[in-house]
């Protein structure tokens, strides 16, 4: 459990700290996911405090791109049996023995977060204490559930589709788009096609862009990093600023209890997105 004096000035903390923007990255493809792991760092090196919530368990997850292992899942720092900062993994420290890149396991917390109600109950302030110390906040989202995107991905107002160019890569990206349209709250988002033919990553970006139009009514935007992903949506407003930190946390625990009570009677919000 988080101590009060430690929640308290968190809170201090954040009356004086923009809230992270919030990215949700869905890799599809062992490159794309080396390529987010080389997109956070440069994130990092330029000067950005980034945190990224991993829930792939599985070999060539984000935390082995990045060569760290995170000891213990966010949901046990939830539940408050650890500490958050026990749950951790920082990358490779620079010369000034700072690290701007963190990694937290979320694998457990993402499965479980949907039928627990005591940890829907305790998430919010878990989260909460974390924005202080972010700029950035990338959620790596598994493609593939069986019940669909995950709460934490459907909860980020931004959404960015990472594709290697093969069918496979292709299918599984817009397979979670589909899922997406049945009730998330994104309110952009991104593909980029990640491969060495720079003329034919651009052409399936587009094509895919258009079939996202035209069969499910989404807007996708083609990007090129992940800086340009969070920039769909900028952060220069309150009514934008809202959509982060806090909001993102408050719009996780709705997602969660709305799968939870109703799995299939979530509204399509996507279609608005066009």
């Amino acid at each position: 459990m988080i101590h009060p004096s430690d929640q308290a000035a968190g809170l201090r903390a954040m009356l004086n700290h923009s809230p992270p923007e919030v990215l949700a990255i869905v890799p599809c493809g062992a490159a794309a996911m080396r390529w987010v792991a080389r997109q956070a760092r440069q994130r990092a090196d330029l000067g950005r405090r980034v945190l990224a919530f991993d829930e792939w368990q599985i070999s060539g997850n984000f935390s082995d791109c990045l060569g760290v292992s995170p000891r213990f899942d966010l949901q046990q720092a939830v539940e408050g049996q650890i500490s958050v900062e026990q749950c951790v993994a920082d990358t490779v420290p620079d010369r000034a023995g700072q690290s701007s890149l963190g990694v937290l396991s979320v694998a457990r917390l993402a499965r479980e977060i949907d039928g627990n109600r005591i940890l829907q109950q305790r998430v919010l302030s878990c989260l909460l204490g974390l924005q202080a110390a972010s700029d950035e906040w990338l959620l790596l989202a598994r493609p593939c559930d069986l019940n669909g995107l995950s709460s934490f991905a459907r909860a980020a107002p931004r959404l960015l589709l990472v594709v290697e160019p093969v069918e496979r890569a292709i299918t599984e990206a817009y397979a979670a788009l589909k899922r997406l349209a049945r009730g998330a709250d994104t309110l952009a988002v991104g593909i980029s096609v990640v491969g060495p033919d720079e003329a034919q990553t651009r052409s399936l970006a587009t094509r895919f862009q258009r079939v996202a139009a035209s069969q499910l009514g989404i807007h996708v935007q083609p990007v090129s990093s992940v800086g340009e992903a969070i920039g769909l949506i900028g952060a220069d407003s309150l009514e934008i600023a809202e959509q982060d930190g806090r909001g993102f946390a408050e719009r996780l625990l709705q997602q969660a209890k709305t799968s939870m009570a109703a799995p299939s009677a979530a509204v399509s919000r996507g279609r608005a997105m066009a």
